[in-house]
């Protein structure tokens, strides 16, 4: 049960409380309709309640985006005409160019088109995983950028008109801009007034999730906006025949418990159990709603966990001690037959055989790929004598660090007590492209100076049209010139890594990482023309060998990519029917992509001796078994490794080396 089940469930009970309700998914890789039990598309589409009115809506970006520029391309075409030497045939050359980057964006703007209609009193937003949840909420202040790149654009076209003796007469082109600029100032007066808009933070009872909500808390609160409580989800309840998995999870979640309410401490708090089965449809959506408004999660500012979930509560803060025998959950991991090295060369050879570069991890957000992708460059280091592995992180949501104990940034840092040749990074998307942006800017810089050198003629308004049309550059394209890091470490760097592996966003995000360098490929080769074109007029210089250095590394990525023999995709899953839903569709989706998918690995399968885990086990065994489900993955050519459940998750080289011993090769 996660954060998209969580929203319908919370939707569903608001409009059985009489409420005409809106249930929207702004995630690309959307599970709404997994989650409700029906298919959803961009159009609201009627959910079956007790009372009061649901509809659900999977947001399309691309459909948005078409939309959006249907009615405005004739006004940003005017603006682009006027405003800089292009022609037709320049300006039709950047309209074309679609980005699959745009996600972010099209959502608020398509959510804020929808809630406008007035026909729901409530709408919950199911969004993406963090990093990019925290993009789509500074989207506004992006409108606002894009409405002031047009204006300056303008304004050179404003100037000739009122120098002509003509005046500028507001048309078209200027309540565009305008548009703009209100749309991005109404949207965030909307996301800062708490009255109007909550917002919840959904967390796991994990110390990487407790990281994570520490980061995005703060990055929230930087904006202006405020969080209006805290969910911990899926805690272990307490089983009448406590195993030692059962017990080694109710310890580490108390402990991040405690210090939850510690860096938390006048935000609401509310639990939810983990439950055996994931709710799917009405009926299961309800009881979880239940919970979710029961009298202690609509209570007073006090923290208040009920007692049959979590213990926790006796004594304040302090967690319930360990039982006699807990610990034969570490014993049994360190001494199992499957610890042997053989066992790690099974799966290990399968996902990469001697001869691969990169090894991409992706998967839904919750299922542990991050750790999974930890835990494999660290086998990979020391599969030979002194390899060069580099793991990356180009998760914005970065918890990469936390899992391997080691502070980590945007450059590449030893991992203490880790083999020789293991380095890790996260990528700083940002960063990459603000360098890119300065290159750029210094750039028209040089090209205006040598143009204004011995002439009269102002070119002041063409100048400011060129600094802002980086900053037009979509959502994605940050993303994507992060991660051609990929082929500086393999291609590029003296001596280069042997592989390079890539822990990747969550499913949506990831798919369009890795469908961008084709798009971008197509953007810059239309830059180069146009460049090209004029270059009488702005000179070549440094943008254009910028440019052609760009679309050298995305033919090199590209072409890695489609490489089966240099890289391969690991599909990382959980057995619960959501996250297999969503994996089925991820692997679709590679094979039309023709990326190589060696193995998917179902991480966190439990182990555990009581009777609740053995339930456990048996449900996801079913799911792994019904068709259309985890039936689907097997029949495939790809094999599928099992990871256990391990309590608390592995964290540091020396814990992910232990767990990793006990992944198997089924197939």
């Amino acid at each position: 049960m996660g954060k998209t089940t969580c929203a319908a469930a919370a939707a569903l009970v608001a409009a059985e409380g009489g409420r005409r309700v809106a249930v929207i998914s702004t995630d690309p890789a959307h599970s709404l309709g997994d989650a409700v039990g029906q298919r959803l598309g961009a159009a609201p589409r009627r959910v079956s309640t007790r009372g009061g009115t649901l509809e659900a809506v999977e947001l399309d970006a691309d459909r948005a985006l078409a939309r959006w520029l249907a009615r405005r391309r004739p006004m940003l075409h005017t603006i682009a005409e006027r405003g800089t030497y292009l022609d037709d045939e320049d300006l039709e050359r950047l309209l074309r160019l679609s980005f699959p980057g745009v996600d972010e964006l099209m959502a608020l703007v398509e959510l804020a088109r929808l809630a406008d209609r007035g026909r729901w009193e409530l709408v919950v937003v199911d969004t993406a995983p963090t990093g990019h949840a925290l993009r789509m909420l500074d989207m506004p202040q992006t409108l606002r950028r894009i409405a002031s790149v047009l204006d300056a654009m303008y304004a050179k076209h404003r100037f000739l008109a009122d120098s002509l003796g003509r005046g500028h007469r507001p048309g078209a082109p200027d309540r565009l801009i305008e548009e703009l600029d209100a749309d991005g100032r109404r949207l965030t007066e909307l996301l800062r007034a708490p009255d109007r808009c909550r917002f919840t933070w959904l967390m796991l009872p994990e110390r990487l999730s407790l990281e994570e909500t520490r980061d995005g808390v703060a990055a929230l609160a930087t904006a202006g906006i405020a969080v209006s409580e805290l969910v911990v989800n899926r805690l272990t309840p307490a089983p009448a025949d406590p195993c030692a998995l059962c017990e080694g999870r109710r310890l580490e979640e108390g402990r991040v418990l405690a210090e939850t309410r510690r860096a938390f401490p006048t935000l609401p708090l509310r639990a939810l159990p983990a439950l055996e089965r994931e709710p799917r449809g009405a009926p299961a959506l309800r009881a979880v709603g239940r919970l979710l408004h029961s009298r202690a999660a609509r209570g007073q500012r006090a923290v208040a966990i009920s007692m049959p979930l979590l213990d926790f509560e006796r004594g304040g803060e302090t967690p319930p001690r360990m039982p006699p025998g807990s610990r034969g959950v570490r014993r049994r991991l360190e001494s199992n037959a499957l610890g042997q090295p053989g066992a790690v060369a099974s799966w290990l050879e399968r996902i990469a055989p001697e001869g691969v570069r990169l090894l991409v991890f992706a998967g839904k957000g919750g299922v542990g790929k991050t750790t999974c992708a930890a835990a494999a460059a660290v086998a990979l280091a020391r599969r030979w004598p002194e390899p060069r592995v580099l793991v990356l992180s180009a998760d914005p949501a970065h918890s990469l660090g936390d899992v391997l104990g080691v502070a980590l940034g945007d450059d590449e840092r030893v991992v203490p007590r880790a083999p020789a040749g293991l380095r890790a990074r996260e990528l700083d998307a940002d960063r990459a492209l603000a360098r890119t942006r300065e290159r750029y800017r210094r750039a028209v810089e040089e090209t205006f100076d040598s143009l204004l050198r011995g002439s009269r003629f102002d070119v002041a308004y063409d100048r400011e049209a060129l600094h802002g049309l980086m900053d037009l550059a979509p959502p994605g394209l940050d993303e994507l010139f992060a991660v051609l890091s990929v082929i500086e470490a393999l291609i590029e760097r003296e001596p280069p890594y042997d592989v390079v592996v890539l822990d990747t966003a969550p499913t949506g995000h990831a798919l369009r990482l890795l469908e961008m360098p084709a798009t971008a490929l197509a953007w810059v080769h239309a830059l180069l023309a146009i460049l090209l074109k004029y270059r009488e007029v702005v000179g070549l210089g440094e943008v254009a060998a910028e440019l052609v250095a760009t679309a050298r590394r995305l033919r090199e990525l590209s072409a890695l990519l489609g490489d089966a023999g240099r890289a391969r995709v690991v599909a990382v899953t959980r057995a619960a029917e959501l996250p297999q839903r969503e994996t089925g569709r991820l692997l679709a989706r590679l094979r039309w992509l023709r990326l190589d998918v060696p193995a998917v690995l179902v991480n966190a399968l439990t182990g555990g001796a009581c009777r609740r885990c053995r339930r456990v086990h048996r449900a996801e065994r079913r799911t792994m078994a019904v068709p259309g489900r985890g039936a689907r993955l097997r029949r495939r050519p790809w094999g599928m490794i099992s990871a256990p459940a391990v309590a608390p998750p592995p964290r540091g080289v020396a814990e992910l080396e232990r767990w990793v011993r006990t992944w198997v090769l089924e197939g």
